[in-house]
């Protein structure tokens, strides 16, 4: 198309839609910077796309990295934890044999055939307040192999034990036991724990038998008192059993426990069995009686009785006050008066009379009992014998009767003898 102009006639093209070149050719450009802009930004989002994909991986990774070191500490966790599991299964295991092994042990070898506790139970039975009981005695089975001379002795010492002890309410003897080798902890603290308990143990070898004392709480402060050997009795040969010494024997022994000459091997075996009875019932009642001076007032001590029993079989020197010094003797005056009997009966007639003062003088004060002579005088003593108790009179007049069988040695003595008599009658 052509225009007018001053200048003379222009052509001006038209494009599409009356538009001239030029403006499509800005049209284009514009819509190639567009398109060149647009392409770019394509690659930069491309690019950054590709980057975070990249950091998205090493992100996961990084994360499934540190899961798997966790997983790593967990399971290294969990397998120490099963390790240290299974050992302390395994330890309870061997200590839950180890303690079923004990207990079985323990009952298999405890001395009470019953098991720990039972012994203290069964007193409790007898009395529940434990220290209202008498003395308990244990005999625990003998120690040594089994000889033919000494059958029948386990039994012949509970029977003899049951007439002299047992039957006063002095003792409770227990004998279902097995052996015993004391002190024994678990039989202490499980059973006799408090309780005043005398042990007996013997012990037999060929012709000897052995008599061994211990215990618990058998004086203050002492828990437990290992055993110590205090007699040895040996067996006699036949011709010791004389007629003369069987009635020795026999004296003041009931009919159904009396002896016979023995003529043959199994009789004399029997008469041995029995005096050796006789002489583990005479130890254990010194230890009785020790026991009672210490804790009880008026105590008549039973040893002169039990010793009796062995006729000629007796040890002749046994202590005359039993062993237990006057200071830790719970009633001097009662005691001296059982002592002076002894001594007049050993052919000691001035010594009893001087024990007899003395005992009176313990009457009279207390303090005597810790010192000797001068004593009060004879009035005093009246006075305290008129004041003491029916038992201090009756074993005074024992004492007395005993020292006049005796005799006086000599006139100091037969004037002392006149004088406790005035004494006693006054």
């Amino acid at each position: 198309m052509w225009t007018v102009s001053a200048g003379g006639p222009v052509r001006r093209d038209k494009g599409l839609g009356g538009m001239a070149l030029a403006d499509l050719f800005t049209i284009g450009l514009g819509s190639a910077a567009q398109a060149v802009a647009s392409l770019f930004n394509t690659q930069q989002q491309i690019k950054a796309s590709r980057i975070a994909r990249a950091e998205q991986r090493t992100f996961e990774t990084a994360q499934a990295d540190r899961r798997f070191q966790r997983e790593l500490v967990v399971e290294a966790m969990r397998t120490l934890r099963q390790e240290e599991l299974a050992e302390l299964e395994a330890r309870l295991r061997r200590e839950g044999a180890l303690a079923a092994l004990r207990d079985r042990t323990t009952f298999d070898t405890y001395p009470i055939e019953e098991g720990p506790g039972h012994l203290r139970g069964s007193l409790e039975l007898i009395a529940p307040d434990l220290s209202a009981l008498p003395l308990l005695v244990l005999l625990p089975r003998a120690h040594g192999t089994t000889e033919p001379q000494w059958n029948g002795l386990r039994h012949a010492i509970v029977d003899a034990l049951r007439r002299q002890l047992v039957a006063d309410g002095l003792v409770l003897l227990y004998d279902a036991m097995r052996t015993l080798s004391w002190p024994h902890a678990g039989l202490y603290w499980n059973d006799l724990y408090g309780i005043p308990t005398l042990v007996v143990q013997t012990t037999f070898f060929q012709d000897k038998l052995d008599i061994g004392l211990g215990g618990c709480h058998l004086s203050p402060g002492a828990a437990a008192e290992p055993i110590r050997n205090v007699y040895r009795h040996r067996l006699v040969g036949p011709e010791f059993w004389t007629p003369e010494i069987v009635a020795e024997l026999n004296a003041g022994v009931p009919a159904s426990h009396q002896f016979v000459v023995p003529r043959s091997d199994a009789g004399r075996v029997q008469v041995n069995v029995d005096v050796a009875a006789r002489a583990v019932s005479a130890v254990v009642t010194a230890a009785v009686d020790a026991y009672y001076l210490g804790s009880r007032g008026g105590y008549r001590a039973r040893f002169d009785e039990a010793v009796a029993l062995l006729g000629r079989a007796a040890p002749p020197d046994w202590p005359i006050d039993l062993g237990v010094p006057l200071a830790q003797v719970a009633d001097p005056a009662f005691h001296l008066l059982q002592v002076a009997s002894r001594q007049s009966r050993r052919g000691d007639p001035a010594g009893a009379l001087a024990t007899v003062r003395h005992a009176l003088a313990v009457l009279a004060h207390p303090d005597y009992a810790m010192i000797g002579p001068p004593f009060p005088p004879d009035d005093q003593l009246a006075v305290a014998l008129a004041e003491a108790g029916l038992g201090y009179r009756e074993e005074f007049g024992v004492a007395m009767a005993s020292i006049r069988t005796a005799g006086a040695d000599d006139q100091a003595s037969g004037r002392d003898l006149a004088a406790l008599e005035a004494i006693g009658d006054a």
